[in-house]
């Protein structure tokens, strides 16, 4: 969840784009603007904000105080950044730092639909999954064609059938832009993560636990981090080598003043009234997200849907459905039984068949320790569910987060164990 965020990203990025347009298309494309975003955020402060409130007052902070700073910064980041030594890196895997809004700009160009809200996600692919369908004129376009298609035979529609006089103009322009969403879907177009956030939230919840009693009141664990982000150095990372070298560095240099602002922070909301306060804007989109991917569970049976892999399996559908292949509505209706059968929770993992060399594979991959300790000790029940709907499966891999293997439950296996 959004819960905080640092309002000085999207101001720096928003700077970077502006500078990067002045410069040759060659020129743009040999730069990284989360590189260049990066090493501008760790020269300038942090203003982290856990509030509506706190992201108002640390916005207008940012351009009443700090314009001149970000834009230097981001002026010595475009020189600079070619000598950062964590550029040439492997880049931080998607799982790190992929958000709700990087795979909604992505829906948005798979439905071509820019101004697409989590909310309309559900009704937009059924939309374009019937585009595809029940359109045999439009055979052959892509999905942004057919969209414009249908727009221009409304409007023609609608030009044939309703005097200018009585026409409600309103009604056929665009709509105005969001500036919410907006706000949220530039934070698809960088991958960058202050190595600080978990390390300080760590210290956070242990911290907490050593001293629920002796707070005089309770406090958001978002509220704390803020206030002790705000204290603390930025120390953001583009690669995997920048945040285990931000990392040592962040515990060898700054471990002492992390606890002993965390605790102090403690000490210092915890006398301070409760007041009732509203998380950031941005929040709401990712509780829109939650209530689009609960939806799309009930509609498709299939409770391993979750907004990190929608896209993946929309665009598989999408691609079916346009060879004519229906297939996969039986096949995600039969996964999603496997999945109720194993009790599992929604989200807890992923279900996908795969075909290889030898067969059908049936590939799972779990999120939580509890769900790979089930399915690991009871291979057999998941052998059984598998195979009464999916007889060719040849191997079952089964996956953790936490592990860099994955353990396999072969045919083989599975006759020995007398269920074939």
């Amino acid at each position: 969840m959004t819960s905080l965020k640092n309002a000085l990203e999207e101001i720096v990025v928003v700077e970077v784009q502006e500078q990067l347009s002045s410069l040759s298309q060659s020129a743009r494309q040999s730069i990284n603007l989360s590189e260049v975003a990066a090493f501008a955020l760790n020269r300038l402060p942090v203003l982290y904000a856990s509030t509506s409130r706190g992201w108002l007052q640390q916005r207008k902070r940012a351009h009443n105080e700090l314009r001149n700073q970000v834009v230097s910064a981001v002026q010595q980041a475009m020189l600079g950044v070619k000598r950062d030594p964590l550029r040439k890196s492997t880049k931080i895997a998607a799982s790190k730092v992929e958000t709700p809004a990087h795979v909604l700009a992505r829906l948005q160009q798979l439905f071509s639909k820019p101004n697409l809200l989590w909310q309309e996600v559900p009704q937009a692919f059924q939309e374009t999954l019937t585009l595809i369908t029940h359109k045999p004129e439009f055979a052959g376009l892509s999905i942004n064609d057919r969209n414009r298609l249908q727009e221009i035979k409304g409007y023609l529609q609608r030009k044939g059938t309703t005097s200018y006089e009585n026409k409600d103009w309103h009604t056929s322009l665009p709509p105005l832009p969001n500036p919410e969403l907006k706000s949220y879907i530039l934070s698809a177009s960088y991958f960058l993560i202050n190595v600080l956030e978990d390390l300080v939230q760590q210290e956070v919840t242990n911290q907490l636990a050593h001293m629920a009693n002796v707070l005089p009141r309770k406090v958001g664990v978002d509220d704390v981090c803020a206030y002790v982000l705000n204290r603390l150095p930025p120390m953001y990372a583009t690669t995997e080598q920048g945040v285990v070298w931000q990392s040592q560095k962040a515990k060898e240099q700054l471990n002492s003043q992390i606890e002993s602002t965390v605790i102090q922070s403690l000490m210092t909301l915890g006398k301070m009234p409760r007041r009732l306060t509203d998380p950031i804007p941005l929040l709401k989109f990712e509780e829109e997200c939650e209530l689009a991917i609960t939806e799309l569970r009930q509609m498709f049976q299939r409770d391993d849907i979750t907004w990190r892999n929608f896209a993946g399996l929309a665009e598989y559908a999408i691609a079916c459905q346009r060879q004519g292949m229906n297939y996969w509505r039986q096949q995600w209706r039969m996964l999603g039984q496997i999945y109720s059968e194993m009790y599992l929770q929604p989200g807890d993992a992923e279900l996908s068949l795969i075909h290889s060399s030898e067969g059908e594979i049936l590939v799972v991959r779990t999120h939580t320790k509890p769900a790979f300790g089930w399915l690991a000790d009871n291979p057999r029940n998941l052998g059984i569910s598998t195979l009464r709907l999916f007889p060719a499966v040849a191997e079952i891999e089964l996956y953790a987060s936490f592990l860099d293997f994955s353990i396999s439950y072969t045919r083989e296996e599975m006759a020995a164990d007398g269920i074939i």
